[in-house]
């Protein structure tokens, strides 16, 4: 800490001296910029995607729709949010366009098992509109069966051996699921 004139602005703060408020400023811009930045990566680290929200993850864009576009989003093409009941309790969590065909479901379940897992059939839940096993190449869409804008469907191994929580990915988000 030398002393005289050098000629700088800069000011030297000795430990123990307290800073402006200024120092600590949060503007709204900061706020928002924040919140939005916690939001990419609590939904990149914990939320199962389809391949179409990951990609738009990766492109840097937010795969959920603004709020003000939410209301005509929903009457152009609804979401379907598809719960996957594993034999074990297990639950696998998806977001889809309503229209999409019951083949995505089937890809999102055999992108979130293991290598090597064993083949599976989805069935639905009472409730629904389509009965039983949902047949990929039947090329019905998760709105028409009755899984939007929410459903469940439990998935069945084809081999019937009991697979537990070793046939998901490892890096695989999990988390609890709220009930509602």
């Amino acid at each position: 800490c030398g002393r005289g004139g050098g000629g700088g602005g800069g000011e030297v703060r000795l430990p123990g001296q307290d800073e402006p408020d200024s120092t600590y400023e949060f503007t709204s811009r900061d706020l928002l910029q924040a919140m939005q930045a916690n939001a990419r990566e609590l939904k990149r680290t914990t939320q199962l995607l389809t391949r179409r929200d990951r990609a738009a993850l990766a492109a840097g864009d937010d795969p959920s729709p603004s709020p003000d576009s939410r209301e005509e989003e929903e009457e152009a093409a609804p979401e379907a949010a598809v719960r996957v009941r594993l034999p074990d309790g297990c639950m696998l969590q998806g977001r889809f366009g309503a229209e999409e065909a019951a083949s995505a479901l089937h890809v999102f379940v055999a992108e979130t098992l293991q290598e090597g897992a064993p083949a599976f059939d989805l069935k639905t839940t009472v409730g629904s509109t389509h009965r039983g096993v949902i047949d990929p190449s039947q090329g019905g869409t998760l709105n028409s069966m009755g899984l939007a804008p929410r459903g469940i469907v439990n998935l069945r191994w084809r081999d019937d051996g009991r697979h537990g929580k070793d046939v998901v990915r490892l890096d695989t988000p999990q988390q609890p699921l709220d009930p509602n």
